[in-house]
């Protein structure tokens, strides 16, 4: 009905059903409407090739958490589109989340929050155009999904919204996020484990918690991420900047990481590796963690407000063959740290590599040079 109170979930999955007969099938969410929608599931299994969910008017989540029929781990999910998807248009998609931020710490697990979209085993998926806002967890989550392009897309929701990730990927491999504003209260962009070939640029990024690799290896797991490179983008009033984060005890591997041409503004850490995520300020006495390789940061300026940079690495599995060229990051304007507090200072434990240029900070005494460690980490291939 398009009324924004009725809600219309048969009559999206039989319009999608419909769409699904023919090849190049669109299903029209009209202009001028607004769609109140429960939680729905779009199976392409049967579909005809290229399909294209077309947003041209706006798609609501009931307003309330009471108000939903079921709760599910994602609100819109989209599964098995094997021959090619496209979601598109100048439409807006709300997930209504604030009753679900502030429930976050009463009676709901992060667990239980839903994502706004969720794409699962698919291939050739591209969405752009569309812009979806405050999400009740990730604003648009893919996994187990092969060459997926985004651009000319957007998300909002206020700093403060609890693990809100703007773009979330888990075992994705051929990735194009470019073109692209992300706001949200978690990474701007998350890659997890089982994803390659990612390739991330013209993002403006902020408020938010920057561009996240991880965290991997959770609960003593093995996680692999290889070939990514994030450049040309910004990120502003932001946690981190670029990231890797690890779990104590976790294997596996991360490399082939390129980070350059990125400017921030008011981060609060620019550069981090954490391979002690979540586990406190000094890497635990686990033996195990995620190997970290040929990490290279270019070329990457702007301003920070608690800490430049901090490689925070295991060990017993340090970080190998890492790259650092032309750094200039200076405390912000204003900032407590402008006189060159120590508190403000690079923080590098156990991180290996190579500096090529004179830098802001100064690195060249943070970073050990390979012959002073312990032999090269061994990458794993997934």
């Amino acid at each position: 009905m398009g009324d924004g109170t009725t809600n219309d979930a048969e009559a999206f999955r039989t319009t999608w059903d419909a769409a699904c007969e023919v090849e190049g099938g669109v299903m029209l969410v009209p202009s001028g409407y607004s769609f109140l929608l429960q939680p729905l599931h779009f199976n392409g299994t049967y579909c005809q090739p290229n399909i294209v969910f077309q947003v041209d008017g706006k798609i609501m989540a009931p307003l309330l958490k009471s108000e939903w029929e079921k709760v599910d781990s994602q609100w819109i999910l989209f599964e098995e589109v094997s021959n090619g998807i496209t979601i598109r248009g100048n439409g807006v998609i709300d997930g209504h989340g604030e009753s679900w931020w502030s429930a976050k710490d009463l009676d709901v697990e992060s667990t239980d929050r839903p994502h706004a979209i969720k794409i699962v085993g698919s291939f050739n998926v591209t969405v752009t155009g569309i812009h979806i806002q405050n999400s009740p967890k990730f604003h648009i989550f893919i996994s187990n999904t092969q060459y997926l392009h985004i651009f000319n897309f957007s998300t909002s929701s206020p700093a403060d919204s609890p693990n809100t990730d703007c773009i979330h990927i888990s075992n994705v491999q051929h990735v194009e996020i470019h073109d692209t504003v992300l706001a949200c209260g978690d990474d701007c962009v998350s890659i997890q484990t089982g994803c390659s070939d990612v390739r991330i640029y013209n993002v403006n990024c902020g408020p938010g918690h920057g561009y996240s690799i991880g965290g991997l290896g959770p609960n003593n797991t093995e996680a692999h991420v290889s070939d990514i490179a994030v450049f040309n983008s910004t990120v502003q009033d932001s946690l981190t900047g670029v990231r890797i984060k690890t779990w104590p005890g976790g294997y596996g591997s991360v490399y082939d990481i390129r980070f350059s041409n990125i400017t921030m503004t008011n981060v609060k850490t620019p550069i981090t590796i954490d391979q002690n995520y979540h586990g406190g300020p000094k890497i635990t006495n686990d033996t195990n963690a995620v190997a970290i390789t040929s990490v290279v940061y270019e070329n990457i300026t702007g301003t920070y407000t608690s800490r430049s940079v901090f490689l925070n690495c295991s060990e017993y599995t340090p970080c190998r063959n890492l790259t650092v060229a032309s750094i200039d990051i200076v405390a912000s304007e204003g900032s407590m740290l402008q006189g060159g507090d120590e508190e403000g200072a690079p923080y590098c434990e156990n991180a290996y590599g190579r500096v090529l240029t004179n830098t802001t900070p100064p690195l060249q005494a943070c970073l050990l040079p390979e012959a002073a460690g312990p032999p090269q980490a061994v990458g794993y291939l997934f």
